[in-house]
Order: C-alpha cells, then structure tokens, then sequence
C-alpha cells in the first residue's frame, strides 16, 4: 500500500515538472504580444541566401596536350650472347667501354677444333697435290677422265671440310657486330656459357630516340615529322624536343594504342631505357573557355556548371573538351562574361538566391 502511494505521488510529481518546462519554453520563444515572430507573408522563417564565390569567365590562350609515357632507346642496343657453348677462355672489353664494330669481346676454347682443322687441312694439300699429278698425266692419256674428276672432286670436299671448320671456329669469337658501348659483363674466365647466357649488353652511341604509345583517339594528331615536347623523369627535367620518324602502320588490338618512335633532337644526359612524359600537341587557341574544375558537377545528365544570373543561381548543362590538372575547357553552355560559381556549390540550388562574392 505504501508503494502504492510513492508511485503516484512520484508520477503526478514528473507531470508537474514536465508541464511547467513546457510552459516556459513557449513562453520565451513567444513575442511581446505572446506569439511568435514569423516571416513576410505569413509563412516561415526564409532561409539566407548561401554566400559563395564566382568568377567572371574570360577568354584566355590554351594549348591543348596530352601527356603520355614514352621510354628512351637506342637505335641499335643488344644483349652479347655466344652462337654455341663452350668454355670461357678469354674476355677482351672492358666494363663500360667503347668498342668498335668487328672488336673481339669473348673468345672461348676451341683447341679440339683447331687440332681437326690441323688435321683436315694436311688431307686436303694432300687430295690437291694427288689432283694436280692426276691431270698432268691426263694430259698424255695416263689416266682416265673419271679418275681425275674422282681426285679433283676429293679435294674439294678436303675444301669445303676445312670451310666449315673455320666456320666453327669463327663461332666460338664474339665480335661486336656495331661500334657502340659495353655494360657490365655477367661471365667469368673458365665459366660454361651457351646461347642462353648473356655475357653483357652493347648499345649504340650518338642519336637517341623515344618510343610512345599513342591512345586510338589522338593518332589522327601525329604524323611523320611531327614535333613533341619531353622531360625526362630524373634530376634533368628541362624540356627537349622530338621530331617523329616512324610510326606503326597498325594499332595494338589489345591496348588500342599505335606506337611511334621520335628522334631527340640533343641527347646529353640521356640515357637508353629512361622514362620521360611526352606532351602531344593536339591544338592551340586564343580564346578558349578555361573553368576550375571544381566548378564543374558531373551526374547522368551530363556536366553543370552553376551560372549566376540577377542573383540566382542557374544550372547549365556544358560541354567539355580538354582537361588539365586545375582546369576544364567548355566548348558549349558558356560564354564570355558569364559568372558562375567557384566555390560553395554544395550550398546551390537550382533558381534560389545566392551571395556571390566575384574573385
């Protein structure tokens, strides 16, 4: 019963407290009349026009260029190998060296082929001297035609045998094929190679060229004799210039991509299978229409940009054409003069006032 009567007294007390703050809240909203304020027109509170920042387009010059990736090369750049394997006998370049066309850079044991040419080539003075005797005496009738032609036939096979072994022995010489500069070697003296082995690379010296890789959409905009603009990617960045020389006839079916190799006009500090960021020059205007990107709401419709007009803001559906890393160029929608917003677009809503502070 006690309980009973805690319970009710707590609960009509809680009303009590609820229904004076309620009480008091309305009454300090209220006005001095007892209501409250309301807006012009007899509706709502309006809310502020939201304060954003704009500009004023102005024509200005643009270049449009696209940046690709092109990889520097040689015009002529090889790894060293050997036709045959052997033993290493002898290395005659040094690491980093200039050699010429035709310099021996390995030569490897061949005492077993030497000892067969040795041997072949006493057989063959042997079959020539038996061949020369053969047809003085055909000359008064000692022998038979078939057995000079037997004999001279036997030293041209001694010949042809000796030949081929001079060119086994050719083969166990590696001789630069063009004058150029040697890396570093991967062989030793006494090692086993075979053809599999690169013994070190040799690449050309003087004009060096760069390779690209040109996207589908941009190869109506190269040509031969084309100029691009390059940096290389390492302490040297300074712009150099490239002259097209050769385009692929055909595209790559699995990158849609067509390469073409461009010859650098100065080539110090450069060297082959450097990175560098090509810039391919598709056009140049005078009056483009450049907006932040910011500016710019892409969404299923397409791109807006915000224009203000007498206050309010109004959505214009853009066309866009190049892009750079801060800017947009609009080839449609916009004009010169229009100002649109910059910045707070989030805040902006399509005919609504806006507090546009031009920068």
């Amino acid at each position: 019963m006690n309980t009973r009567k805690i319970a009710l007294v707590a609960g009509t007390v809680l009303l009590v407290v609820v229904g004076v703050w309620k009480w008091r809240s309305g009454a300090g909203s209220a006005g001095p009349d007892g209501k409250r304020p309301a807006a012009p027109g007899g509706g709502p509170a309006a809310m502020p026009a939201p304060a954003v920042e704009a500009m004023v387009i102005q024509p200005q010059p643009f270049t449009d260029e696209v940046k690709l990736t092109g990889q520097i090369t040689a015009d002529e750049s090889i790894d060293v190998r050997t036709e045959v394997s052997g033993r290493v006998k002898t290395i005659s370049f040094r690491e980093g060296g200039d050699v010429n066309a035709g310099q021996l850079l390995v030569k490897l044991v061949d005492d077993d082929l030497v000892a067969r040419r040795s041997k072949l080539e006493q057989q063959r003075q042997l079959d020539v001297k038996r061949a020369e005797r053969l047809k003085a005496m055909k000359s008064v009738d000692g022998v038979s035609q078939e057995e000079l032609e037997t004999a001279q036939a036997q030293a041209a096979m001694r010949t042809a045998e000796v030949a081929e072994i001079d060119a086994q022995i050719a083969k166990t010489e590696v001789r630069a094929p063009f004058r150029g500069r040697v890396g570093l070697r991967q062989i030793s003296v006494g090692a086993i190679v075979g053809p599999s082995t690169r013994i070190t690379t040799l690449t050309s010296l003087g004009a060096l060229n760069v390779d690209v890789a040109v996207p589908e959409r941009y190869v109506g905009t190269v040509s031969v004799g084309s100029q691009l603009r390059l940096r290389l990617r390492s302490a040297d960045t300074s712009e150099r210039i490239a002259t097209v020389s050769a385009i692929e006839p055909v595209l790559d079916e699995r990158t849609r991509t067509q390469r073409l190799r461009a010859r650098i006009s100065s080539s110090n500090g450069i060297s082959a299978g450097m990175f560098a960021d090509v810039l391919l020059r598709r056009a140049t205007m005078n009056d483009a229409i450049l907006v932040p990107a910011e500016s710019v709401v892409q969404d299923m419709n397409g791109a807006t940009v915000y224009r203000v007009r007498s206050g309010r803001a109004e959505a214009a559906l853009v066309s866009i054409g190049a892009r750079t890393m801060t800017h947009v160029q609009i080839t449609a929608g916009l004009a010169a003069g229009d100002t649109i917003v910059t910045s707070g677009i989030l805040f902006v809503k399509p005919g609504k006032p806006v507090k546009a502070t031009v920068r």
